[in-house]
């Protein structure tokens, strides 16, 4: 049976022989131990695409295509030729970079009242060449867990008492406050709050991401910052283009005048000539 979220098996039957049974309880140490590690694989799965992304190279032997040259080839030669195109599409992209160094960070921090870190429980980073992965020394986690449990506890799901909740509307001096006070799982979702919410602030703006890319079948796929570059792009393409017509009508214009020209000083220089051979002949 389960009583205040702590669940008992009993082993016998209690008689007045053993007046002395006594009820021992002992922390799951497993149990947090695993949670703590899920958390850790999760983190390390979204550190390992973000740095794929950014590190990718760009293949310049394959840029996009233009509308001449899908003409000219099947849908599937299109499909494979694209993605080699996108290689390297995020590589050193700022918004990216700014998330990761955001979660390194969140994580390093001290949580104001817990006394330890992630470093103090056997969890780090080994080199900078794991580029903010973490790796967990098993030992000392669940040696942490045993010895300091409520303040493990408190490192990861600590709420703020001062900003309890969180909204993209808050003030730079709260979110400082709910930042120091916050554990790190609350840190990180508060990160990603900033960067992928749906809910428009008082500013009517979405997320970082969503405003910067959109999401697709939604609004935000045609009302965003790269799509109104595009727009923007296509605008001076069309002023541009014409800009082009209206040249090229006017050099047809001078060249058509010069070539009028030509053949009226082609026809005087025949005149001419033909004047000088008379002379010629007469003075003979």
């Amino acid at each position: 049976f389960t009583l205040n979220g702590i669940e008992y098996t009993l082993k016998k039957v209690h008689t007045a022989e053993n007046p002395d049974d006594t009820i021992k309880i002992t922390q799951n140490v497993d149990s947090v131990f695993d949670s703590i590690k899920l958390f850790v694989d999760e983190y390390n799965k979204l550190v390992d695409k973000f740095t794929e992304a950014i590190s990718e190279k760009y293949d310049r032997n394959f840029p996009p295509l233009s509308k001449d040259q899908k003409e000219a080839l099947t849908e599937k030669e299109i499909e494979k030729w694209e993605d080699k195109a996108k290689t390297g599409i995020l590589r050193n992209d700022p918004i990216l970079s700014k998330i990761l160094s955001d979660m390194r960070m969140a994580l390093v921090d001290t949580v104001e009242g817990t006394g330890i870190n992630l470093s103090s429980i056997g969890i780090s980073s080994r080199s900078y060449l794991d580029r903010g992965r973490l790796t967990i020394d098993e030992d000392r986690l669940k040696e942490a867990i045993r010895q300091k449990l409520d303040e493990v506890k408190n490192l990861f799901i600590n709420q703020s008492e001062t900003v309890p909740e969180y909204t993209r509307e808050l003030t730079a001096s709260e979110r400082s406050a709910r930042y120091k006070e916050q554990g790190l799982l609350f840190r990180i979702s508060d990160i990603v709050e900033d960067y992928i919410s749906t809910i428009r602030d008082k500013d009517g703006r979405k997320g970082i991401l969503l405003e910067k890319a959109g999401i697709e079948g939604e609004l935000s796929e045609f009302e965003n910052s790269l799509a109104k570059s595009i727009r923007s792009y296509d605008v001076k393409i069309n002023e541009f283009m014409v800009k082009l017509a209206q040249k090229e009508e006017k050099y047809y214009r001078q060249f058509a005048e010069l070539e009028k020209f030509m053949n009226r000083m082609n026809s005087q220089m025949d005149w001419l000539v033909s004047q000088i051979t008379v002379m010629n002949q007469g003075y003979r």
